[in-house]
């Protein structure tokens, strides 16, 4: 998950779409390359969700918008 902005996801707090939980973040940290939060998160495969898609992270009670994509995060500059 890309976060929009530079807040933070931490592990086990609930993916959600429309409301319904879709998954659950696994890990969380800033990324200082790409100046913004990232995670790993476990979705359901039944929700559908697929690159691109936007879905919610609750963080303390606070929705943090997040971009589904997919690893790795940064393009490797290693041939």
């Amino acid at each position: 998950l890309l976060v929009t902005g530079r807040r933070i996801p931490r592990s086990h707090c609930a993916v959600k779409v429309d409301g319904a939980a879709v998954g659950e973040v696994t890990s969380g940290t800033f990324s200082p390359t790409l100046k913004q939060g990232i995670a790993l998160a476990l979705l359901d495969t039944a929700a559908g969700l697929g690159e691109g898609d936007v879905v919610a992270v609750d963080v303390r009670g606070r929705t943090l918008e997040c971009e589904v994509v997919s690893p790795p995060f940064v393009a490797s500059h290693v041939r």
